[in-house]
């Protein structure tokens, strides 16, 4: 026996819901998955509503948390996880509530980076399905997983009920009370699918359109203009449009606006 699961799918993002009870009980159904774990930002209560709404299913209480280090995941949480916290601290936190913390997309912008191979997660995301296409950074993560000789995890990371499941996580274990027993001790299969390449990420990645409006599958937009987040395989040197400062970087707006990860933050937690 065993469950499976999309352990990244983000079902509210700045206020806004991107998938309710209805159109995720209906998703899952489709996907033949057995549940999903909401990991929304700076909240928890969508993904404890969600799961109170459907008991058939199995809804993991989640949050993807901002640190000073990058996104960490938590699983299997109770209480809200304060954000901007090292690493580290978030990390225990997470232990302390018996979840279990996953380094989501480590090699992107926001991610861990070179830290997944020493921070005390769980797991490593090594397949996330949006990047998928990309090949390089999940590449990466996988490389860092195997190194390190800790478990694996596969998810969409998703704002689009279209596509949860598409890759996904099954864990080889017929009792969800050990659900997270089992992904901590590496009792789990990889579905690694990719999500598809829509024709907006054409339009502003390789054609350069402007004021290009978020794509479904990941409606994440720009903090300064609203607009679609553009991602390039190779960085250049961007000014962040509130504070100035100069980094590089490989991920901007359509229309050109980069903020650093302390004025993202900034304009995200306000």
């Amino acid at each position: 026996m065993s469950i499976k699961l999309d352990l990244h799918v983000h079902s509210k993002f700045r206020g806004q819901i991107y998938i309710n009870a209805e159109e995720l009980k209906k998703a899952l159904t489709k996907a033949r998955l057995d549940g999903a774990a909401i990991t929304n930002f700076f909240d928890i209560t969508h993904a404890v509503s969600l799961k109170e709404q459907l008991k058939e299913f199995i809804i993991i209480v989640g949050q993807e948390i901002w640190t000073k280090e990058g996104h960490i995941i938590g699983l299997g949480l109770n209480k809200q996880i304060a954000d901007f916290k090292s690493a580290t601290e978030t990390i225990n936190e997470i232990h302390r509530q018996g979840g279990i913390a996953i380094a989501p997309h480590p090699y992107l912008f926001l991610g861990v980076g070179k830290k997944a191979m020493s921070l005390p997660v769980d797991a490593i995301e090594s397949f996330n399905g949006l990047i998928g296409a990309s090949l390089i950074f999940n590449f990466l993560a996988k490389i860092s997983a195997r190194r390190r000789g800790i478990p694996q995890t596969a998810s969409t990371d998703t704002t689009s009920v279209a596509f949860i499941g598409r890759s996904h996580t099954e864990i080889m274990v017929d009792d969800k009370d050990f659900i997270l027993d089992a992904i901590r001790s590496g009792k789990v299969r990889l579905r690694e699918r990719a999500l598809p390449i829509p024709v907006v990420f054409i339009l502003k990645n390789l054609l350069n359109f402007k004021n290009i409006k978020p794509c479904s599958l990941h409606a994440v937009s720009c903090s300064v203009c609203g607009a679609s987040m553009a991602i390039r395989i190779f960085k250049k040197k961007l000014q962040c449009s509130d504070c100035g400062l100069v980094q590089n970087s490989r991920i901007f707006c359509s229309n050109g606006h980069y903020a650093c990860l302390k004025c993202v933050i900034k304009r995200d937690s306000a």
